[in-house]
């Protein structure tokens, strides 16, 4: 081999080698990124579900029941209402869908029983076709 010929396959190896190494970086700070910014969601969600159920609590002891259903009774039909993507969910395992189709069955019997109009149509009408449809059956 010529020096030549050495210095670009020098040249290629090391440009492969740096391409490797940059997307094997690339890969592993993305992945830690996108689980770093997943947790802080949920850690942001469930502190807002500890607010909220504080505050129905506070109804509750101030024997104001109608005001702790009310709330929960919404937060209820906004949680729902997501089970019912524009897009369905892929790769859902039958834990999920089983999971998913009692919550919406167990919300379905009790709206039955204890029936309820909101002031927000569309919300009102998201859960009944969700009700009607079930995707998760």
């Amino acid at each position: 081999m010529t020096g030549r010929t050495k210095l670009l396959l020098g040249l290629g190896l090391a440009f492969l080698l740096g391409g490797i190494v940059g997307a094997a970086a690339g890969f592993y700070n993305g992945l830690a990124f996108g689980m770093s910014s997943m947790l802080k969601d949920w850690l942001v969600k469930d502190a807002r579900e500890v607010q909220a159920q504080v505050v129905v609590l506070r109804h509750l002891r101030d024997k104001q029941a109608d005001q702790a259903v009310e709330l929960i009774e919404s937060r209820l039909d906004d949680q729902v209402i997501l089970f019912q993507p524009d897009e369905p969910f892929k790769r859902l395992t039958d834990r999920e869908t089983s999971s998913l189709h009692k919550a919406i069955s167990d919300l379905k019997d009790y709206r039955a029983q204890y029936p309820r109009q909101t002031k927000r149509k569309f919300v009102d009408d998201a859960v009944r076709n969700l009700f009607a449809s079930d995707p998760y059956k």
